[in-house]
């Protein structure tokens, strides 16, 4: 729900920005680069006495220290909401292998619809909903990187910016498959990458009858 907390660079610094913002960087994706600034700001700031320090570590970061500030109030109220309804809140394991799986499974449950495939292997990603073709956003951690993630999830799409596609994290095929409602998947229009997702919904599905027989 925040903004981007990424700032446009002056003239003649925008190489130094994106120095620092490399800092951050995660090779799991965006969404993990998010979770490494926002760790880095509370951990710059975490004396509530040190607002000024918290605007000066921003500014010379180049990152919004309002968009930051939003969602350290927006997770505040969820982990509220959390305790409310008791659910069971742990110490957050960040980087382990479990923990990034854990991470993506929640970003598809919600976003199985923000879905695009590398159709060509130099970055123009087709969207499975409706076969429009986009890049990555030049804030994207991949854009500082060889990597070009050919399966990816995405948080926005903008044609205002070039059709690029922000916030995007890499996903497997064989966890779309696994996680991605069947309603929703059948009525996706024919393409190339659905045929894959098909292969693969094929090659689980004698496992997954395999898993309920043991029921």
């Amino acid at each position: 729900s925040a903004p981007s907390c990424f700032l446009h660079a002056p003239p003649g610094t925008e190489e130094i920005a994106r120095s620092r913002w490399r800092r951050f960087s995660h090779p799991a994706g965006d969404h993990c680069t998010l979770i490494n600034v926002f760790n880095a700001f509370r951990a710059a700031t975490a004396s509530p006495t040190h607002t000024g320090n918290r605007e000066q570590w921003c500014c010379e970061c180049f990152l919004s220290c309002s968009a930051l500030s939003m969602a350290e109030m927006i997770r505040a109220e969820l982990v509220e909401i959390m305790k409310r309804i008791e659910l069971p809140i742990s110490e957050p394991d960040f980087g382990s292998e479990a923990n990034l799986l854990s991470i993506k499974k929640a970003l598809l449950s919600g976003y199985f619809m923000h879905i695009a495939r590398d159709v060509d292997g130099s970055g123009n990603y087709l969207m499975l909903t409706h076969k429009q073709v986009a890049q990555l956003h030049p804030f994207s951690s991949y854009c500082n990187t060889r990597k070009i993630p050919e399966w990816v999830l995405f948080h926005e799409f903008s044609i205002s910016e070039g059709n690029s596609i922000r916030v995007v994290s890499e996903i497997s095929p064989h966890l779309f498959a696994e996680l991605v409602p069947q309603y929703y998947f059948s009525n996706l229009p024919p393409s190339e990458s659905k045929d894959i997702l098909q292969e693969v919904i094929n090659h689980l599905a004698p496992v997954s009858a395999t898993k309920e027989e043991q029921k």
